[in-house]
């Protein structure tokens, strides 16, 4: 998650605390307001922002919209493979399906202490602990193949 960028001259453009926003939400004209938001993030007021070069404001619009763009908020999740469904009862899986579902399964049993794993899977996840023995079988042997 992005809290600050550094603006080369300017300063460090952050996010607005609750003081600042509700005096930026306060400002009558709309063009000022819009400003506001950007000023106030690096610590100008709507004068101060106006009286910069052009080149300036928008080396300060760019790092406000970089800093309030969706992706900078979103903590990042490195994902190696998609998560497989857990397995219905009555359902049949290919050889891949069940080494996929294995594969999540000895990464939850590498991440829980010692014991707490047979309860884990009997618990939340849906499937019999043989079934749980099989998908991590068929994960490791698709690993050594």
């Amino acid at each position: 998650m992005i809290t600050e960028i550094e603006v080369e001259g300017i300063g460090t453009m952050r996010h607005m605390n609750a003081f600042q926003m509700r005096r930026a939400l306060r400002i009558a004209d709309r063009k000022n307001r819009a400003i506001a938001l950007a000023a106030f993030g690096i610590g100008l007021t709507v004068q101060d922002f106006k009286k910069l070069s052009a080149d300036q404001q928008r080396l300060i619009w760019d790092a406000h919209n970089r800093l309030t763009a969706p992706g900078a908020c979103a903590p990042s999740r490195p994902t190696t493979e998609p998560a497989a469904k857990p397995p219905r009862a009555w359902e049949r899986l290919s050889e891949a399906e069940k080494a996929a579902y294995g594969r999540q399964l000895l990464h939850v049993k590498a991440s829980l202490p010692h014991g707490h794993f047979r309860r884990w899977v009997e618990d939340k996840s849906g499937i019999t602990y043989s079934q749980a023995q099989r998908y991590m079988s068929a994960a490791k042997a698709q690993v050594a193949a």
